[in-house]
Formats: structure tokens, sequence, C-alpha cells
């Protein structure tokens, strides 16, 4: 009998283990928009435009590779904010640092470097591609 009860208690935690989810909470994400994918979108810049995780978006909307949405597709955008960030109206981007870039960094390096989301610098940067920043710039970092 004590066998069995510790091998269940074995079980129940490697289950918990297996299925944990990759975001935090999302059973409490509500919809807080539906965004029509126009041609050229990706996830990631729809998930720019709302301050929502792009991986949150994918997940709420049974994506199972982010890399395939269509135009036209109408996608459900979660309250999965990035970084904590909520939009809104007065939301500062106070520039708490500079940062020059040099030839060879990219945002998502820039972005582990402070401690601070890439969308979070992207948004007060007004860097509508995250995959390409010009060496040289100074960026404000939140």
């Amino acid at each position: 009998m004590r066998r069995a009860l510790v091998g269940m208690v074995v079980a129940l935690f490697l289950v918990t283990l297996a299925a944990s989810p990759v975001h935090a909470r999302p059973n409490e994400w509500h919809v807080i928009a539906y965004h029509t994918v126009s041609p050229g979108e990706t996830l990631f810049s729809i998930g720019r435009l709302y301050g929502v995780s792009p991986w949150a978006i994918a997940s709420y909307n049974g994506i199972v590779n982010p890399n395939l949405i269509y135009p036209w597709q109408v996608l459900a955008i979660p309250s999965a904010y990035v970084g904590g960030w909520h939009p809104g109206p007065g939301y500062p981007c106070m520039c708490s640092h500079f940062h020059t870039v040099a030839a060879g960094e990219n945002l998502f390096r820039i972005s582990l470097h402070y401690g601070v989301s890439m969308w979070h610098i992207a948004q007060c940067n007004n860097i509508l591609n995250l995959n390409y920043i010009q060496w040289g710039h100074t960026l404000c970092i939140p």
C-alpha cells in the first residue's frame, strides 16, 4: 500500500513537470482584441503592436508553427503582456540608459544586457523590425 502511494505521488509529480505550460497563467488570459492578419505581418510584428508575447498569441489561437500564419486570418490577442508592460494612455518611455549599437549586435543581446524586453526597447525606439538595427544608432533603453 505504501509503495503504491509513493508511486502515485512520484507519477503525479512527473506529470505536473511534463505538463507545465510555457506561459505563467494562460487560464487567466482574456481577449483584448481581435486582429486580422495583413499580408507581410508575422506573429512577432502583431505581438509588438499589442505589447503581447507572440508565443502567447500562437498558444491562445492553437497555432503549432508560429511561422505559419496567413493573410486575412483572424487572431484573438490574449492579455499576455510582455514584461509586465500594459499598453495604454500615458505609457512612459523614459530612458534609464542610452546604448550605441556596435557592429554585430542585435536587439536580443542588448535586451539581455539591460534586462529589458526587446519588444519594450523596440516600442520606445520605433523599431518595426526586431531583426534589423543599424550600428552606430543610439537606442533609448527604458
